[in-house]
């Protein structure tokens, strides 16, 4: 590393904090639990606002805060914002900071079906902005865990799970994103989409008039298909 002097020995110290999560009993034990993660600086509250008929859906119900968290000003306020990974324009930490979050997630939900008496019989993850990029890894990577998988305004990342698109698998996916997304390009995002088609996954897309948002036609038509798809036996 250019300015370090030598002598210096880079180490890594660990460091472990709890993260806030919101959880609800689904009507029977054996009902779908549903995951969701929401965008980058956000937290599992903001699910609150952005799917009300998401949330009312009879299933256990999983919010959990990605596992990163970092500083956001806005308006001359200061809060607490949350990440699922970290992206310094390389690979090499995105894939780090992916992995550890799919092993705490996948720890998470254990714990969480443990201390409730949660028997679900499909688990479906939802991921919204920077969470649907996370979504789509952990979902594709344990695809006979997660049974189904919504992605909106996020993209698949190809060069990450090649091994994945190389064969079909049981996963189940609705592709979400908005006309107008100057975020993540529509272009770039609808391709993952016709990914999973190739790959011989079952997968649909939805293309909303809207920009980078989870509006309330996104959320009723994504628990729309999930009353379709995840919720009947």
């Amino acid at each position: 590393m250019n300015g370090i002097p030598r002598g210096w020995v880079a180490a890594r110290v660990p460091f472990t904090e709890e993260h806030p999560a919101w959880m609800r009993d689904g009507p029977r034990p054996e009902a779908p639990i549903l995951v969701l993660c929401h965008g980058m600086s956000q937290g599992p509250e903001a699910w609150f606002e952005m799917a009300p008929r998401l949330l009312a859906l009879p299933a256990h119900m999983l919010l959990p805060a990605g596992p990163y968290p970092h500083e956001v000003r806005t308006g001359g306020a200061i809060r607490i914002g949350r990440a699922w990974y970290l992206y310094d324009g390389g690979p090499d930490r995105f894939r780090e900071t992916v992995d550890r979050s799919e092993r705490w997630l996948l720890e998470v939900i254990a714990r969480a079906e443990a201390e409730r008496g949660w028997k679900p019989a499909r688990r479906v993850l939802v991921g919204y902005s920077q969470g649907a990029y996370f979504s789509y890894v952990a979902a594709l990577r344990h695809q006979n865990f997660f049974s189904h998988l919504i992605a909106v305004a996020g993209r698949l990342k190809e060069e990450f799970l090649v091994e994945e698109l190389a064969k079909g698998g049981p996963l189940h996916t609705l592709v979400v994103h908005g006309e107008r997304d100057n975020a993540v390009d529509s272009t770039a995002a609808l391709r993952s989409h016709r990914l999973l088609l190739d790959a011989g996954y079952r997968a649909e897309q939805l293309l909303v008039p809207t920009g980078h948002a989870f509006t309330p036609e996104i959320d009723e038509r994504t628990a729309r298909w999930i009353a379709e798809h995840a919720l009947t036996v």
